[in-house]
């Protein structure tokens, strides 16, 4: 690539606080599709408008692996190599017996194991105490719960999953490589704890994934791979979308309360809060298979991709005044916070009724609660993440 923008610092604080709404702009004076400096070195492509982002989230002409490298040569960590790196046929695969492990936690189920779950944080919350942060004392506990919990963890095993989370995402943050040292450690855990189950039984995604493996329609690396994503995107993902929901909707009292009234309207404020602020401000990498043209510009085998995914959903092109919160709001379908074709999010139906659940319930236990009004929202760096660092609360009326 040439003339690489100036980069976009997805890594300073500040940049990230207005980072959806500067790429928005950068589109509307430049194109749907620019090059930019990636943060630590190299160069890639991003995807900005909502036709242009839909369209590439499904081209069979990108590829989640770069052509360029040998994929059966050493490089990354075997428990990496897990849906997010794989193509159809092996994507196909993979995601099926992703989605039969997953097929015990029903809507049902997800709504009573939320609902379980934010009573007993609230719990332990002090009678009197008014004020908390809502992502240190409910939205990433709740949702690392309930991350375990799908696939079979301990929960007194919870803090080892989020130290090794908090290392991962250090490590990103500073520019070092922990990374296999990290992925090591959690297999050595992933182990141990089939271990002490053999018969492989047990309702957790991680017992029926040993399962598959058992019966061939998968091989141990790749069991413990999906085992893995499950643990790291649904939890992080989940939680920053709890937090950002809170922010947004109990900013206006009337939206609040409506959300704790209206199971109809809390589903629909959701997705809003989705389109909004998605927990994935960019998609994860995707790279070109053979050169092609698209918008003007030419695309060269081995190029990286990523579709940005938070201006997309604000393209005033399919959603009015889509750079404002707005709700009720029509047309919510059409966001693409989850993907669209075959690498949309598998984990999508979980975070809905999780985060609906969790919400309304704090909706109702809380009606008054508000954000504290000297906080200066603070989001934490990140090239694709995107998610509140805290969010003080109160629940009394000031």
């Amino acid at each position: 690539m040439s003339d690489i923008l100036a980069s976009l610092p997805f890594m300073d604080a500040d940049f990230k606080s207005r980072s959806i709404d500067a790429v928005s702009q950068l589109a509307a004076a430049r194109g749907p599709l620019l090059k930019f400096a990636l943060p630590f070195g190299g160069e890639a492509w991003l995807v900005t408008d909502h036709a242009l982002s839909s369209s590439f989230l499904a081209d069979r002409r990108l590829s989640k692996a770069s052509p360029l490298q040998d994929q059966s040569a050493p490089g990354t960590h075997r428990l990496y190599r897990h849906l997010l790196v794989t193509d159809p046929p092996e994507h196909t695969r993979l995601r099926r017996q992703l989605r039969h492990a997953l097929a015990y936690w029903t809507s049902a189920r997800i709504e009573a194991l939320a609902r379980d779950i934010i009573a007993r944080r609230l719990a332990i919350l002090d009678r009197d105490e008014t004020h908390f942060d809502l992502v240190a004392h409910v939205a990433m506990p709740a949702a690392l719960e309930i991350a375990c919990t799908i696939v079979g963890i301990p929960l007194d095993d919870m803090a080892k999953i989020h130290a090794w989370n908090d290392r991962l995402t250090r490590s990103d943050l500073d520019g070092t490589d922990q990374a296999a040292e990290i992925a090591d450690e959690i297999e050595a855990y992933l182990t141990g704890l089939a271990g002490k189950k053999a018969d492989h039984a047990g309702d957790g995604a991680w017992a029926a994934l040993r399962r598959a493996a058992s019966r061939g329609d998968l091989d141990r690396r790749e069991a413990m791979a999906l085992a893995y994503l499950l643990l790291s995107a649904g939890y992080e993902t989940t939680g920053h979308l709890l937090s950002s929901a809170v922010w947004l909707l109990a900013g206006d009292r009337e939206t609040w309360r409506t959300v704790a009234a209206d199971d109809d309207a809390a589903v629909r404020a959701i997705e809003e809060c989705l389109r909004f602020n998605p927990s994935l401000e960019l998609s994860t990498p995707r790279y070109v298979r053979e050169d092609f043209e698209m918008a003007g510009m030419t695309l060269r085998k081995g190029d990286m991709v990523f579709i940005a995914l938070g201006a997309a959903n604000r393209d005033p092109s399919i959603f009015r005044a889509g750079s404002l919160f707005e709700c009720p709001r029509a047309g919510l379908a059409q966001h693409l916070s989850f993907g669209r074709g075959p690498h949309i999010c598998p984990g999508a139906g979980i975070a809905r009724v999780a985060s609906r659940t969790i919400v309304q319930d704090l909706a109702r236990r809380f009606p008054d609660l508000s954000v504290s009004a000297d906080h200066r929202l603070e989001w934490i760096p990140g090239l694709v993440m995107r998610g509140l660092r805290s969010l003080p609360v109160r629940t009394d009326s000031e």
